[in-house]
């Protein structure tokens, strides 16, 4: 390449301090760059987290305290939704370490965050939130709303979209999840024990991020007073407090 009348290149000398300086200013710069990403993260988590919290207030207060598979079923363990999830990598019993839940009133006997796909357990967020596909009736707006109203004849009911699709993963690629079960007594509880049907659940019901290392290791049911106490990475949300 010709040079212009009047310019010169640059010395070897003057290259290599320009490159000497861009690698120091790359080594000041990059940790704070990776700092500034990480806490990123960790706030799409917690408004991730507080926007589904919000949709399962919302949406309870609309059709109930029991999440349910099909709307026209009872709140029975069959029909009730013990696991709410939104969408992510598929979570297996090696992605688990926090404890089992154990209750006669919730099954599968031994209740964990991977058992969100199994048949009468899980349920998307994307069908409660989005598409109502458990068919929750909806409001009726012509009929007369009395001083107290019950049901959706007097102006309850399905009101979503709760949130708009898609929803989830967290930013690792995992599923949000609900332990949504204990948001009600199902109609075939027994009547003693933790969550029985002449009483309430004991348990808090809270949305949950597995954090970076994608492992769930907080304890499905909470800590043995009933609580829940965040346990390594997890990212925790409570949405409902207990009942005690």
């Amino acid at each position: 390449m010709k040079l212009l009348k009047g310019q010169k290149g640059l010395s070897l000398v003057e290259v290599t301090i320009m490159l000497l300086v861009l690698m120091l200013l790359t080594g000041v710069l990059a940790p704070s760059i990776f700092d500034y990403f990480k806490d990123a993260q960790w706030v799409k988590v917690k408004e991730d987290c507080e926007a589904i919290g919000i949709s399962v207030a919302r949406l309870t207060r609309d059709v109930g305290p029991c999440l349910k598979l099909v709307s026209a079923t009872g709140c029975t363990m069959d029909n009730r939704v013990e696991i709410l999830y939104s969408d992510g990598n598929a979570v297996v019993p090696a992605d688990v370490t926090g404890a089992d839940f154990t209750s006669t009133n919730m099954p599968p006997a031994n209740l964990n965050w991977d058992n969100y796909k199994d048949a009468n357990v899980g349920d998307s967020m994307e069908r409660q939130f989005v598409t109502n596909a458990p068919s929750y009736p909806t409001p009726s707006i012509n009929y007369p709303v009395p001083m107290f109203p019950v049901g959706p004849l007097f102006g309850l009911g399905w009101r979503g979209a709760y949130l708009a699709a898609p929803i989830g993963p967290d930013p690792w690629g995992k599923p949000y999840m609900v332990n949504s079960g204990f948001l009600a007594v199902a109609s075939d509880a027994v009547t003693a024990g933790n969550g029985n049907k002449n009483r309430w659940w004991e348990n808090d019901v809270y949305c949950i991020s597995p954090g970076p290392n994608s492992i769930y290791e907080t304890n499905f049911g909470g800590n043995a007073a009933f609580g829940v106490d965040r346990v390594g990475d997890d990212f925790i949300f409570v949405i409902q407090g207990s009942g005690r």
